[in-house]
């Protein structure tokens, strides 16, 4: 007699369990795959497995990706892709001109174009005004740097022994990478007086532009690329790149024993005015868009703060205690609007070799 009823407990406790089982399942979303282009600046994000695994436990999704230029990655053959996640509007203003359509877009992240440089170079630039430091952020007058460029100087002509050649600022290409792109459309509007560049004036500015990028020579693809040469290299190769400001906060935090090292030889410097690289996830076709909700889950949100460098709505990213970075604004709030699409089109094609 007991055999058979410990044998019905143990039936029963079987039936609850399968049932259990059915009714967590079918509440549990459908296993989502999704494969898309994605620029390199992101990749640690999208390679943290906390990341990872939060979106498996909570949204049952996998996002895979290919490393792309943001402008690279909205062009061609979009055929096997499910999202594209570039970090400038302009991206998705050429996506549309492409004759691409996309189911949904959002912005997700934002961060601030700035500078990076070594202290001497630093040093040097605060003895010509260039640059200003208030409450121990440090500032670049945008228009007096242009005009330091368009006086073919050279470093050695402020006193420098270490980097040689004429004074210029390192960027990605333009035509690929975003952070290039926007760093050009900040150049443009310096050199019209710190005032947002028309066709017109594009067209008077571009001889002198394409002067300055025939001098930058080589220029690389990716912002992640470029600024992990920035830190192999050093000064002597790399004086002074844009790039963004979430790239060091990650930096900061994934490589905290090389960073203390360094952290008091390397500085970022925020351009007056500067602008906001948006980054903004497409989704191209209606499965892709559970990737937004993803995206902008406050926990994803906080861990886009709290470990890339992110600034996010939902993460109270204006907390620059969170980082152990000298010279972090607080907030960036001398910004300016890049040129139109038209516009930065029409310089990218013509500063291009």
């Amino acid at each position: 007699m007991k055999n058979k009823f410990w044998g019905l407990i143990i039936l029963l406790i079987v039936i609850a369990g399968v049932f259990a089982y059915s009714f967590l399942s079918s509440k549990r979303p459908q296993a989502t795959d999704l494969t898309g282009r994605l620029g390199g600046e992101k990749i640690g994000l999208f390679e943290n497995p906390k990341f990872k695994d939060y979106l498996k436990k909570e949204y049952n999704l996998t996002m895979d990706y290919r490393k792309a230029g943001s402008f690279d990655m909205v062009q061609g053959d979009l055929e096997a892709q499910d999202y594209l996640f570039p970090s400038s509007q302009l991206a998705l203003e050429l996506f549309k001109k492409q004759g691409h359509k996309a189911t949904r877009d959002e912005i997700i992240f934002n961060t601030p174009i700035v500078l990076y440089s070594y202290k001497p170079i630093v040093d040097a630039l605060m003895k010509e005004g260039i640059v200003s430091e208030r409450e121990g952020v440090y500032y670049v007058d945008m228009e007096a740097l242009a005009q330091l460029i368009l006086s073919d100087k050279t470093w050695q002509d402020l006193g420098l022994n270490g980097p040689f050649g004429d004074i210029l600022v390192d960027t990605t290409d333009p035509a690929a990478s975003n952070s290039g792109n926007m760093f050009l459309g900040l150049l443009a509007n310096a050199m019209n007086g710190n005032k947002m560049v028309t066709m017109d004036q594009a067209q008077k500015l571009l001889p002198k532009l394409k002067a300055i990028y025939q001098s930058i020579g080589f220029m690389n693809t990716s912002s992640a690329d470029m600024f992990s040469q920035f830190l192999t290299l050093g000064m002597g190769s790399y004086p002074i790149i844009a790039g963004y400001e979430s790239q060091l906060l990650e930096y900061s935090v994934q490589e905290p024993e090389t960073y203390k090292r360094i952290k008091d030889n390397l500085f970022i410097l925020y351009p007056e005015p500067t602008v906001w690289s948006s980054h903004l996830y497409i989704s191209l076709d209606k499965e892709a868009e559970v990737g937004i909700e993803a995206l902008k889950n406050p926990k994803v949100q906080e861990l886009a703060w709290v470990e890339h460098g992110y600034r996010t709505i939902v993460a109270g990213s204006q907390d620059q205690d969170q980082f152990q970075i000298p010279g972090l604004a607080p907030q960036v709030t001398k910004i300016m609007q890049m040129p139109s699409y038209e516009v930065m089109d029409y310089l990218v094609k013509g500063v291009s070799p």
